[in-house]
C-alpha cells in the first residue's frame, strides 16, 4: 500500500479557484488588472501567488523579477490573502468526496498538503471545512522557494512525513500524491511521487502524466488507494 498520502489543496480538497480569481481582480483592479475566469484558469492555475502577481507585473514566474516588482510583492500578496478571507466567508465548497476521504485516512496513514496556497488561506478554509489539526504536515507556499512545477513542495511534504514518522518507511517512489492540474503532477513527479490525477478543474487529457485518472474523490476509500497503487 501507499507509505503516505500528499494532496493538493485547490481543486482537490476544496474548490477555491473561484474565490482566488475574485481575490486576485479585487487586488488587481487598481492596477489596471483584468481577467475573465477561463484566461485565470488557463494562466494562472498552480502558480502560487507571488507567482501570479510577477506575472500581473509583467514578468515570468517562477523568476526573480526586477527589484521593483519584488519589492512590491509582499504587500500584494498579503492584500490578496485578506481579499481571499473575505471571499472564503461568504462560503466554500468542497471538492466531492475529499472530506470524507480525508476523515477516513486520519489516523490510518500519514496524509499531508502539499500547496501553493498560503499557509493563512489553508487554516482558514480547513477550519471551515472541520478539518484543522487533521494532517500531519502542511506544506504551502510560504514554505518553500520554488513553486509548482517545481518539485520542493512534493519532496518537502515527503520528507518532513518521514521524519514524523522514521518506521513507516516513507520515501518519494510509495508516496501517493492527488493532483488536479498539469502543473501540479509536473511537480509531484519530479519529486518521484506516483499521482492520482482530478478532473475537477480541467479535462483528462491534461492530466496524462497522472498514474490513475477519476474525476473527483466521492466513492474513493484507503482501499481504492491500496490497490490503484503499488509500494
Amino acid at each position: 500500500m501507499p507509505s503516505c498520502i500528499v494532496f493538493d489543496f485547490d481543486g482537490v480538497i476544496v474548490d477555491s479557484e473561484p474565490l482566488h480569481h475574485r481575490a486576485f481582480l479585487r487586488v488587481g483592479k487598481p492596477l489596471g488588472f483584468e481577467l475573465s475566469w477561463e484566461d485565470y484558469l488557463d494562466q494562472f492555475v498552480g502558480f502560487d501567488d507571488r507567482d501570479a502577481f510577477r506575472v500581473i507585473l509583467g514578468a515570468q514566474p517562477g523568476q526573480t523579477s526586477s527589484p521593483e516588482v519584488e519589492a512590491r510583492l509582499p504587500v500584494l500578496v498579503q492584500e490578496k490573502a485578506e481579499a481571499f478571507e473575505l471571499e472564503v466567508n461568504e462560503g466554500v465548497e468542497a471538492i466531492p468526496g475529499s472530506v470524507e476521504l480525508i476523515e477516513q485516512l486520519a489516523g490510518q496513514i500519514p496524509i499531508a498538503i502539499s500547496s501553493g496556497a498560503t499557509q493563512m488561506d489553508i487554516r482558514i478554509i480547513l477550519a471551515k471545512l472541520g478539518l484543522a489539526n487533521v494532517f500531519d504536515v502542511t506544506v504551502t507556499a510560504d514554505d518553500v522557494t520554488h513553486s509548482k512545477p517545481d518539485p520542493e513542495s512534493y519532496a518537502k511534504a515527503v520528507k518532513l512525513l518521514a521524519q514524523k514518522y522514521p518506521d513507516r518507511n516513507i520515501k518519494p517512489e510509495t508516496a501517493v500524491a492527488i493532483e488536479d492540474t498539469a502543473t501540479g503532477i509536473q511537480s509531484a513527479r519530479a519529486a518521484g511521487l506516483q499521482v492520482l490525477g482530478l478532473t475537477t478543474t480541467g479535462p483528462a487529457e491534461l492530466l496524462n502524466q497522472a498514474t490513475r485518472v477519476v474525476p473527483n474523490l466521492e466513492g474513493v476509500t484507503l482501499d481504492d488507494l491500496r490497490q490503484w497503487f503499488v509500494d
